[in-house]
C-alpha cells in the first residue's frame, strides 16, 4: 500500500459517506474532534494562538499589572485549575490561558477531560 493510499484511507474515515453521517453512533466523538484539530495545529494548518476583543477585561489586565496583582490572580488561577498548565511565570497571556481553562473546567461538562484524553491519545505509541 503506497502513502498516497494510505492517506486516501484517512481521508475516507475521517469524513464517511452519507450514510454514516446519518448514524449518530457512527459519528466521531469530541475527542476525536480534538484530536483532529490538535493535529493541525501541530502541523501548521490551523494557528496556535486565540484572539478575542474585550475591552473590559483588557483593562482588568491592565489594572492587575499596574496594581502588582498579577502574581496573585495567577497563583489562583493555577490552585484552580486541575492539571498541569505548564505555566511557570505570571503574565497576561497565562493569566487568559489559565482562565479560559478553569472556565471550561468550571462550566462545560467535560470539554476538559476529553481534552486531555486526546492529548493522552496522542502520546500513547500505537503498537
Amino acid at each position: 500500500m503506497t502513502d498516497d493510499d494510505l492517506e486516501k484511507l484517512r481521508q475516507e474515515e475521517s469524513h464517511g459517506n452519507r450514510l454514516d453521517r446519518d448514524d449518530p453512533s457512527a459519528q466521531p466523538d469530541f475527542v476525536d474532534a480534538l484530536d483532529e484539530a490538535l493535529e493541525a495545529v501541530e502541523n501548521g494548518e490551523t494557528g496556535d494562538t486565540i484572539t478575542a476583543y474585550d475591552p473590559t477585561l483588557a483593562a482588568v489586565l491592565r489594572a492587575l499589572e499596574e496594581d502588582d496583582r498579577l502574581d496573585d490572580v495567577f497563583e489562583q488561577l493555577q490552585e484552580a485549575y486541575d492539571g498541569n498548565s505548564g505555566l511557570d511565570s505570571a503574565s497576561r497571556s497565562a493569566i487568559i490561558r489559565l482562565a479560559v481553562r478553569v472556565g471550561l473546567q468550571e462550566g462545560t461538562a467535560d470539554v476538559m477531560d476529553d481534552l486531555r484524553e486526546a492529548i493522552n491519545r496522542r502520546q500513547s505509541p500505537t503498537v
